[in-house]
């Protein structure tokens, strides 16, 4: 692997996490405090076309040009429509002038949701485990664990920082471990 020449080397902190419960199995994974950019890209590739966000952005144009409002408005009261929250005049005509469009446009925002969710599982578990794994190995796996993925993948997009290791718990874990694993 080719080394960039840094001037301030970057920080290596990283964790290893559990991810599952004792009825569904549990496993590490190392959390790094960011995606690599093959990550972010597999996940974008596979969630390309299915953006439920555009069915919506129509939606809120075509609302807000016949019912003489902002398209903002108009999204806003489509979130609440599909929400069942119909508490404005414009979030109930949604609901019963554009009943079938309401209907895709939630059809379509879960199917991308379900989606990233597998996409997400998948590359991580590609990357940082295994680099056989498939897109049909995550869809054999129970849907806690792949939701558990997704929520690590999510954490790390944010970038969510990690703990620096102290030095006395750096050795602790180098002295508790074999010769083996130590690289002795």
């Amino acid at each position: 692997m080719a080394v960039l020449p840094f001037v301030i080397q970057p920080k290596k902190n990283t964790e290893i996490i559990k991810i599952g419960d004792e009825q569904i199995g549990v496993f590490e994974i190392e959390r790094k405090g960011y995606l690599t950019v093959a990550e972010k890209s597999f996940v974008e590739n596979v969630t390309q076309g299915s953006d439920g966000v555009s069915s919506l952005v129509l939606l809120a144009n075509k609302v807000a040009a016949a019912h003489k409002t902002t398209p903002e408005k108009a999204y806003m009261a489509i979130t609440e429509a599909m929400s069942g929250n119909n508490k404005s005049k414009l979030a109930q005509a949604i609901s019963t002038d554009y009943s079938e469009e309401l209907s895709f446009a939630t059809t379509r925002m879960a199917e991308s949701m379900q989606r990233r969710q597998i996409a997400a599982a998948t590359i991580l578990l590609q990357t940082r485990i295994n680099h056989e794994w498939s897109i049909q190995d995550t869809l054999d796996l129970d849907p806690m664990l792949v939701q558990q993925l997704t929520d690590l993948y999510d954490r790390e997009e944010q970038r969510e920082a990690i703990d620096p290791v102290s030095k006395e718990e750096e050795a602790k874990n180098i002295v508790g471990k074999s010769p083996e694993e130590s690289g002795v």
